[in-house]
């Protein structure tokens, strides 16, 4: 036998073809995002599918019963996992294929250099760079003629082909244990250890993961990795008692989860502003005796000192009591439909407020509010909210609601405030109004409007620029220092649905473009600008030490201002 004829002798190659495997994957990806809607949004809204799908299968998603939903949310995530497994199946063949290639070409590379061997021993043992090769070869040529070489490569090669057939049959062994498994998980869900190769692979990516949670998977570990569109779905499968045990076992993570609809982190919040409140009366109570106890014995060598500290903490306590209780008594108003859906008293805080239901409202605004904004501020914000929500049903009469947005880290008026506070914000702007529409229960979506006032609009804009974006149906500015872009087509709304004004009073005027972008009333911007009423002139410049932009700058929402008016019709959908 000559080493020609040498064969490796490997088996037939699975017969599958890992384009249509491929193709089978991307057909129930494809059915998963119509059944969620989310055809052209991988964080769309989950009922927003009743108008999609249900027209293939005639049935109301956004009516359906608890039970219909757990086999909704079911299928989707067989549907999801399925297309994952098949995916790493074809991975599967395509690494045994590698495999497989890999031994064909160290055989054949054998071959070749055993034929060199015969042909030329000398020069091939020289080639070799083994030590004292040469002389191999030497004694090689002249001990053995072409025949007697060529038999003892034979045998070599034989024996190699052995041993790559031993590793070939390893790799192959794997691949069928692999395709039992792919067909078991293919009818029973994935493994544990599918579900690992699944995320290390990047199959199944951790969104998914979040859409479609496992039973043993811990609820914080979910909400990192879930959108509000995937927890609005992991809710709304939860039956009744399910909703209460969550609600009573993970207060803290509910009631400022985007995703959540709006009356159950209402009740969540307020119960927690009632336990801020208790809390602060009792700190104050502590306070107070403690300055009362210093006042009496004043034996330190700075009792002056201590007791302005101790009388500035009793005081700024003082203040954030009343503001809890100004809150609660809003919140409680029997003339008022308000909803408390995030209060964080750490710090400068967060807290978010609802004039009206935005889970059923037609029209719903977020207003962002400016510098200097702190959870302190909500009652004044809730004042706005108010009046924008009276100028909307001056507009058309209907079911408006309006959110003051205290959810950022807000600048001090004193800062130097570039555009870091306003990118820090993007994922919780962004992450809120996904929620909203997400959580809506009207079988057609609301009309969605975000209003940023001076710092808020430069958070608008770079949530608008953002990869998430900003889901909502137009833009408002006003007072804007600039929306961190040079042109509207950045922030990829229509011109007109992107509305700016600044008043003739409004000391933001001052603000140079370089540092967030051109003015959105620039006519070069192009947005669609609106009037505002001139506003109270700026003050002397003795008196902008205290009050730089002056009163203009605050004055948008306030009674009978072209401003006022104007955000009325466009949250109304006027515009």
């Amino acid at each position: 036998m000559s080493i020609s004829d040498v064969s490796l002798g490997l088996p037939s190659d699975i017969d599958a073809d890992v384009g249509a495997i491929n193709d089978g994957a991307e057909t129930l990806d494809g059915i998963c995002a119509t059944m969620y809607g989310r055809s052209q949004d991988l964080d769309g809204q989950f009922n927003s599918s009743a108008s999609e799908f249900s027209d293939l299968v005639a049935w109301d998603i956004s009516s359906a019963s608890a039970q219909e939903l757990q086999s909704w949310w079911e299928a989707g995530r067989a549907l999801t996992h399925g297309a994952a497994v098949l995916r790493l199946w074809g991975e599967d063949i395509g690494t045994y294929r590698e495999t497989r290639a890999d031994l064909e070409e160290r055989f054949q590379t054998a071959k070749r250099n055993a034929q060199a061997r015969v042909d030329n021993p000398i020069a091939s043992a020289a080639a070799s760079g083994r030590t004292g090769g040469l002389v191999e070869g030497i004694v090689d040529a002249a001990a053995n003629n072409r025949a007697e070489r060529e038999e003892q490569e034979v045998m070599a090669l034989n024996g190699y082909a052995c041993e790559l057939l031993v590793e070939h049959t390893t790799a192959w062994d794997l691949l069928m244990d692999q395709a039992d498994l792919a067909k078991k998980d293919l009818r029973n869900g994935p493994s544990e250890e599918t579900m690992e190769r699944l995320v290390e692979s990047g199959h199944l990516s951790s969104n998914q993961l979040g859409f479609f949670p496992s039973d043993d998977v811990p609820l914080e570990e979910f909400i990192e990795s879930a959108g509000p569109a995937s927890v609005n779905t992991w809710w709304t499968s939860l039956d009744e008692e399910q909703q209460q045990e969550a609600m009573e076992d993970h207060p803290e993570l509910l009631r400022d989860l985007d995703g959540i609809p709006t009356v159950v982190r209402d009740e969540l919040n307020r119960e927690h502003l009632d336990e801020e409140i208790e809390r602060l009366e009792a700190e104050v109570a502590e306070a107070e005796e403690g300055l009362n106890d210093a006042v009496r014995s004043p034996s330190s060598p700075n009792a002056d000192v201590d007791d302005s500290i101790a009388t500035n903490d009793l005081s700024e306590l003082e203040e954030q009591l009343e503001t809890l209780t100004t809150m609660h008594g809003s919140l409680n108003d029997d003339n008022a439909d308000r909803y408390l859906l995030a209060l964080d008293t750490e710090d400068r805080g967060r807290a978010i407020v609802s004039n009206g239901n935005p889970d059923t409202a037609e029209n719903v605004a977020t207003l962002v509010p400016g510098t200097t904004t702190t959870w302190q501020s909500t009652n004044d914000q809730m004042g706005r909210a108010n009046s924008l929500v009276d100028a909307a049903n001056d507009a058309v009469e209907g079911d408006h609601a309006v959110i003051s947005w205290i959810g950022y880290d807000a600048p001090n008026i004193s800062e130097a405030a570039g555009p870091g506070r306003a990118e820090d914000a993007v994922d919780e702007l962004s992450s809120f109004q996904d929620g909203l529409r997400a959580t809506h229960e009207n079988a057609s979506p609301s009309h969605n409007t975000v209003i940023g006032h001076s710092y808020g609009s430069t958070v608008v804009g770079h949530t608008a620029q953002s990869d998430d974006g900003l889901n909502a149906d137009e833009v408002v500015f006003v007072g804007s220092p600039g929306p961190g872009a040079d042109h509207v087509s950045e922030l990829g709304f229509d011109p007109e649905n992107v509305h700016a004004s600044r008043a003739e009073n409004d000391g933001i005027s001052v603000t140079p473009d370089a540092v967030h972008g051109v003015d959105p009333t620039d006519p070069d911007f192009g947005a669609t600008v609106f009037d505002s009423s001139p506003g109270t002139e700026l003050p002397n410049w003795a008196g902008r030490a205290t009050n730089p932009l002056g009163d203009a700058h605050s004055e948008y929402f306030n009674d009978d201002t072209a401003s006022l008016e104007y955000m009325g019709e466009v949250i109304a959908g006027r515009k």
